[in-house]
């Protein structure tokens, strides 16, 4: 881990004293997080992803195993399941919040016999992202909601995402809708953020600052990982893999919060950029600030799942 990331408890508090100056944290903790929002967040947010974030188009997390930031981190989730595409004889894929087509794309170069379709919410990410596909034969990519999947029962051998459904209203009709399109055998493979169990009892602070990640980042809340888990297996999913590997996005993490450490160390200059730029966009400083006191804190996990129907 960077040496220079800051994630000490005692700290917390006078970040958070940073961010209310900017953008007042009751208000904030109790908003309400709605589809329409989700778009806004994610087409006002877009330079942000581009510029600061990953320039090829990813607007998920990067893994890094060795403990240092590198962009090759971007592609670390779509090799593994690349990894599970080539051995299984996989024909037919779905990605659930494909956003500009960064991984869709990446595996369908990589395995040109199989077939994948994304989908998405929003707009101008489905417009790069058919732009790029433009010569790949084998992708197509259309608006889609998880919630109500416009799809034939036991359509896919595959569905995965990453970071998306935990933007999901209800997350039992999202997981009843993919396990309704998988075939039989099928895998369901997700890279998310949830909530550490036993969350209520963590610190307060620690607890405001996990809810205005969340917020920032346009989610209404994180589900307690075993009690997603759990609605999983009630939807009739057998669990194969559930690993932990928050450590791995602690590089990524880290970056962030040195840019948003940036932003607000200077708070006349930091509510001047706030009017001139979007306020969506602005505020995954929040997210920057905080999430590396949060994950390293065990307040929320990030865990790859692998599910079978």
């Amino acid at each position: 881990m960077d040496k220079d990331i800051i994630v000490q408890i005692g700290e917390l508090d006078k970040y958070l004293k940073k961010i209310d100056y900017i953008f007042p944290i009751k208000s904030l903790l109790q908003k309400n997080i709605n589809i329409k929002q989700i778009k806004k967040y994610y087409r006002d947010s877009d330079a942000g992803y581009k510029y600061l974030h990953s320039k090829e188009g990813a607007v998920h997390m990067a893994l890094n195993y060795d403990g240092v930031f590198s962009d090759d981190g971007f592609y670390a989730q779509v090799k593994e399941i690349d990894n599970i595409i080539k051995p299984e004889g996989i024909k037919d894929v779905l990605e659930l919040g494909c956003g500009k087509g960064f991984n869709s794309l990446f595996l369908a170069k990589e395995n040109p016999d199989v077939n994948f379709v994304g989908i998405d919410i929003t707009d101008k990410h489905l417009l790069e992202a058919d732009k790029k596909a433009r010569n790949i034969k084998n992708v197509d990519f259309s608006y889609g909601d998880f919630h109500d999947l416009d799809f034939k029962d036991a359509s896919f051998d595959l569905i995965f995402e990453l970071e998306s459904i935990c933007h999901a209203s209800d997350t039992k009709k999202v997981l009843s809708e993919i396990y309704r399109v998988l075939k039989p055998s099928g895998y369901f493979i997700l890279y998310e953020g949830f909530k550490q169990d036993g969350f209520k009892n963590i610190s307060e602070n620690l607890k405001t600052a996990s809810i205005l990640v969340e917020k920032s980042m346009a989610v209404n809340n994180f589900e307690e990982i075993s009690y997603w888990l759990s609605i999983a297996s009630g939807v009739g999913f057998k669990i194969k893999i559930k690993e932990n590997i928050s450590q791995v996005i602690l590089p990524s993490l880290g970056r962030f919060q040195l840019w948003a450490r940036g932003y607000y160390k200077y708070p006349f200059l930091s509510k001047i950029f706030l009017r001139l730029l979007p306020k969506d966009m602005v505020m995954n400083s929040i997210a920057g600030l905080l999430m590396p006191f949060t994950v390293y804190n065990n307040a929320h996990v990030y865990y790859k799942i692998i599910l079978e129907k």
